[in-house]
Order: C-alpha cells, then sequence, then structure tokens
C-alpha cells in the first residue's frame, strides 16, 4: 500500500454529531406579540444557538487530520409530533448553528466556494428527547 492509500484511510470523509432544534425565535415566520419591533430576543436566541453548537461540536470532537476543501453539509430535522413544518424555515433557522460549526472548526467556511448544502428533510421521532438536528458533514473529494 502506498503512503497516500494509508493516509486516505486514516482521514476521516464523514462527521455526524446530533445538535439540538433551533429555538424558535430564530424561525424566519416568528412574530413575538408583545415586542413585535425589538430583535434583541432574536440576537440573544441566535448568540445562545451559536454558541450551544460550537460547544457539543468541540465535545464532539475534531479529528486531528480534518482539514477538507470543500464539504456537503445534509441537516436531517428530527421532530416529535403529528404539526406540519416547513422545512425551508428550519433551514433557515439552523444558520446560527452552522456558524457554530465553522467556529469550532467543523467547517471550513460557510460560503459557496468551500460548503454544499444537501437536501435538508424532516424525520419524526415518538419523543421529545429525540428531537434534534442530525448534521452530516460529508468531505467532497
Amino acid at each position: 500500500m502506498t503512503n497516500r492509500a494509508l493516509m486516505d484511510k486514516a482521514i476521516p470523509k464523514k462527521i455526524t454529531l446530533l445538535l439540538p432544534l433551533p429555538p424558535k425565535e430564530l424561525s424566519p415566520n416568528f412574530n413575538s406579540p408583545w415586542a413585535p419591533k425589538a430583535k434583541w430576543f432574536r440576537i440573544r436566541a441566535r448568540r445562545e444557538y451559536r454558541k450551544d453548537c460550537w460547544w457539543r461540536a468541540l465535545a464532539h470532537g475534531r479529528p486531528s487530520l480534518w482539514e477538507p476543501r470543500r464539504v456537503c453539509l445534509t441537516e436531517t430535522y428530527r421532530i416529535a409530533g403529528k404539526r406540519k413544518r416547513d422545512v425551508r424555515n428550519l433551514f433557515a433557522a439552523f444558520k446560527a448553528g452552522e456558524d457554530g460549526l465553522v467556529d469550532a472548526g467543523l467547517l471550513p467556511g460557510d460560503d459557496d466556494s468551500v460548503l454544499l448544502h444537501g437536501s435538508p428533510s424532516i424525520e419524526r421521532v415518538k419523543t421529545k428527547a429525540e428531537e434534534g438536528v442530525v448534521v452530516e458533514i460529508e468531505e467532497i473529494v
């Protein structure tokens, strides 16, 4: 086996982690009846969710050889209940979580030159404890 073949086996090609669902304040359709013009609650929610995702990504651990040039990010939103959800709103609400993954070093960036988005999907689960966002980060060769 050549050195390159050994190196290819050692470098992970895919990382999967479970993050919490974005708070409702990050949804593009969120309206607060008590403070319709104030944006501080969105700013605080965005900051806290980004930090939470950053901590969870660091706790997951970044592989030492993980230095991809381009990646594909795919989200699966695990949601309990039968209420209908708009997957595009969930996708937009997850932007702060994506920024947390960039901060943690699992994503090389969030612009179109390094990040390709897979199609987001919704998976129904039975309990609230099982809810979350399953994030798959796959290196594009």
